[in-house]
């Protein structure tokens, strides 16, 4: 009976030690909370098992790893809304560009994520920026012929992912429905804006006669529809409301046409583009439907953006609309980590420091249902070390964790400059001449 109860009482130990959950300390940095906290000039960070534990002035916990954040700013990590990351790594090379339906349908159905890459070396890049989640979005370019021809308006479902570059890093499927509007969808839709919305209206109407006749239209008891059943069955969280539907728009005429839309369908809606958006914000703010702009674009390049400005982000924030910041001219690969740079010019344009930061994290998480964004009790340690603050371009990331785990800053970047500043041996001459 000795015997038994020490061997249990080493699995017990066992099992308890097993079980301990790995913790993690960061001490004494300037934390940015984004949540009821909000910002603390000096605390600490306790990480147990991949979740913020604790958020205080000093906390004395006996850690697994303590990480010395004095005189450095702590954030969520930044959460990019508008990215191709896994589905381009070089634009020209059409054999590495996995981010565009083809065929004669709508493109509702089209999902990318089977053709997504986390090893992609645009993944380990952008992490080194700071970003440590994004939304992957399907997208359809109007210069192409073959789908100004077809009828696409849609380009598909978008998905989430972590920048930890696992195969497992997939966050979320079908966070939201792409959809072309205003001038790019004008352009897809034989050159009229007009047709662009009968078409997306069109589709959304017969999928809510699928909704409503699927038995019989499988039976073929019914008439013959316009679309692929498939399009019409990637569309039924859309017009359910549980999928947004993401739309391109920049005037503001435009605009106000996708918030008619949305109130016909009873759709949940996210604005991509928003260029003339502070001319209607009290009307985007009454339908609460959030935008995704580039705050640094200011340049008329298009018409349908004469009325562009650099406070478009900080006028839309005061109307109350939710606003998540995009890299500039909505850059969706290389350069997805400069979100925070545009963040940057909107609080010099007169957006609140607070308002900006969320903007490239916690609101994008709440506007695609995602996990992380903030740093209180409960929440993913999803975690950036900055050298100094992180909406100036000469602050960068010196420690990231993403699930509360170690992330690696190298990247091909890095690398090349390894190789020229540290040269191997034998190959100092090529590399310093």
């Amino acid at each position: 009976m000795r015997k038994v109860a020490v061997y249990c009482a080493l699995a017990l130990g066992l099992m308890s030690a097993a079980g301990q959950a790995e913790t993690i300390l960061i001490k004494g940095g300037k934390v940015h909370t984004l949540a009821g906290q909000g910002s603390l000039e000096s605390a600490d960070i306790l990480v147990v098992d991949g979740k913020v534990q604790q958020v205080a002035p000093s906390l004395e916990v006996n850690a697994d790893q303590v990480i010395d954040a004095r005189n450095k700013v702590v954030t969520p990590g930044v959460i990019a809304p508008i990215s191709e990351l896994g589905l381009v790594e070089i634009s020209a090379a059409s054999a590495t560009n996995d981010h565009q339906v083809t065929g004669d349908s709508i493109g509702s159905a089209f999902n990318p994520l089977p053709a997504y890459n986390p090893k992609s070396t645009l993944i380990p890049f952008n992490r080194a920026g700071g970003v440590t989640s994004a939304v992957v979005s399907p997208g359809i370019s109007t210069w192409d012929s073959g789908a100004i021809d077809a009828q696409r308006i849609f380009a598909g479902r978008s998905f989430a992912i972590k920048l930890n570059g696992e195969f497992d890093s997939v966050e979320a499927k079908n966070v939201a429905q792409k959809a072309y509007l205003g001038e790019s969808g004008g352009e897809l839709a034989g050159g009229s804006r007009a047709n662009a919305y009968a078409k997306v209206e069109s589709a959304l109407r017969e999928a809510q006669e699928y909704r409503d006749n699927r038995a019989a239209i499988h039976r073929g008891e019914w008439r013959e529809l316009d679309y692929d059943l498939a399009d019409l069955q990637a569309l039924q969280p859309v017009i359910d409301g549980k999928e947004p539907l993401m739309v391109t728009a920049n005037r503001a005429s435009d605009i106000l046409a996708v918030l008619e839309l949305g109130e016909t369908f009873k759709v949940k809606l996210i604005i991509i583009g928003a260029a003339e958006g502070w001319m209607v914000a009290d009307k985007l703010a009454q339908a609460q439907v959030p935008v995704v702009i580039d705050a640094i674009n200011n340049i008329p390049a298009s018409f349908s953006s004469l009325g562009a400005r650099l406070d478009n982000a900080a006028l839309l924030a005061k109307a109350g609309v939710t606003v998540a910041i995009s890299g500039p001219d909505m850059v969706a690969s290389h350069n997805v980590y400069l979100s925070r740079q545009s963040a940057g010019n909107a609080v010099a344009h007169g957006m609140p420091y607070e308002e900006a930061l969320k903007a490239i994290s916690s609101n994008v998480a709440e506007i695609f249902n995602l996990e992380g964004g903030t740093l209180e009790k409960g929440a993913v340690a999803d975690i950036v070390i900055w050298s100094g603050d992180p909406l100036e371009v000469t602050s960068y990331a010196e420690q990231i964790l993403i699930e509360g785990e170690n992330q690696s800053l190298v990247n091909r970047s890095t690398r090349l400059r390894d190789r020229h500043l540290k040269p191997a041996k034998g190959h100092e001459f090529g590399y310093k001449h």
